[in-house]
């Protein structure tokens, strides 16, 4: 199985909805925008911009993962019969890593946003992507209420990606014309862009993190032996790749490593930010920092990571809660060091969340601010 823990710079951007269909069809759902709690604007991307820079090579992969021990807040849109199936199926994957979900009944505090509108596929944002579209947008849509569709799109809610699309292992050599034939026909009708995209595309192998190729993961899809040549050389299949209804024990070994077992509690905050302080941090360690911003005047704030050792992403949020989402990056600053700046209401407390993917090692966390005297940008 293979991840793609990615966040959202501000310019830099890609996501991956899975069975996602054209353009025009999603143009039509978009909604209008709503303003986070408290009122505080944050800029977003609608669903149907966010499907068009799925297909452009502008953009590339961050990290996508939640902190540890993160409860999401799921918001369904409309109403299903069994709809409670939804967050007992999600449920799952918490029982074999520290993310839980759970409903809330206000729009405005959501992270995910889920529909049931069968007119339309079942896909998912990937990881935090979630938080960079507008209140008024779904960030999931389950067309069906079985229970491996639940599953499948609950993982890339986690910062999953494909398993059939693994750069690492399991490299398949596609049947082409097969593939093309079968999902250009009923019941997806994919133009050929959907096709590559969704199936026939591998992913960056500097994106993503991954195990050893799973055929039973849940974030395959199933195929018919007929439009796979060969699997990483090895002689053709002679059955069928079934439709996966349940979490692989790979699966449960990959969300563990990326998130903790189930009861891993977030870092406690520390507040000794600036000088020359220097902090080691572990592959797969996060840490918590808390700073008030000037109480005199509305400051923007540059926010980085200093060193060359670790492979850290930098988040930030606040200040009306922990978990109120502002912005986050990979990169932006001197030697590939993560780097947000950031207009920030005076007198508030934020919070900035270090976390280290493939290498951890030293590095030092640095604040500094300009006095803005006027308006450019609403401050958060």
């Amino acid at each position: 199985m293979i991840c793609h823990p990615v966040f959202l710079p501000g310019d830099e951007l890609e996501h991956a909805c899975d069975q996602l269909h054209d353009a025009e069809r999603r143009k039509a759902e978009c909604a209008a925008s709503e303003s986070s709690p408290g009122g505080i604007g944050i800029e977003t991307e609608t669903a149907e911009e966010l499907f068009a820079l799925t297909y452009s090579d502008k953009y590339k992969y961050g990290k996508k993962v939640w902190p540890k021990g993160k409860v999401i807040k799921v918001y369904f849109i409309d109403s299903h019969p069994h709809q409670n199936a939804v967050l007992d199926f999600a449920a799952e994957w918490s029982r074999h890593c520290s993310i839980g979900f759970a409903e809330v009944n206000d729009r405005r505090e959501s992270e995910v946003r889920i529909s049931f509108d069968r007119t339309l596929p079942s896909y998912s944002m990937v990881g935090t992507d979630a938080l960079r579209v507008s209140k008024g947008e779904r960030t999931m849509n389950l067309a069906v209420m079985d229970k491996g569709t639940i599953l499948h799109e609950f993982g890339h809610v986690l910062g999953l990606l494909h398993e059939h699309q693994s750069p690492i292992k399991g490299i398949i050599q596609w049947n082409v014309r097969k593939v093309l034939e079968t999902f250009q026909g009923p019941p997806n009708y994919w133009k050929p862009a959907q096709i590559k995209n969704q199936i026939l595309d591998r992913h960056e192998r500097e994106s993503v993190m991954g195990s050893t190729y799973d055929m039973r993961s849940i974030m395959h899809y199933s195929f018919a032996k007929e439009l796979i040549l060969t699997i990483d050389g090895r002689p053709p299949l002679t059955s069928d790749i079934p439709f996966i209804e349940q979490l692989s024990p790979t699966d449960k070994l990959v969300v563990e490593k990326l998130y903790g077992p189930s009861g891993t509690k977030p870092p406690p905050s520390r507040e000794d930010i600036g000088g020359e302080q220097h902090y080691d941090i572990t592959a797969g360690e996060e840490m918590k920092f808390t700073f008030k911003s000037d109480p005199r005047h509305r400051r923007q704030y540059t926010i980085q990571t200093v060193g060359k050792e670790a492979d850290l992403s930098l988040s930030l949020y606040g200040p009306y809660s922990e978990d109120q989402f502002i912005a986050a990056a990979t990169d932006g600053g001197e030697n590939g060091n993560p780097r947000i700046m950031q207009d920030l209401l005076p007198g508030r407390t934020y919070h900035i969340l270090i976390r280290a993917f493939a290498k951890g090692g030293a590095f030092s966390l640095r604040i500094s601010t300009v006095i803005r005297r006027f308006a450019t940008a609403m401050p958060v």
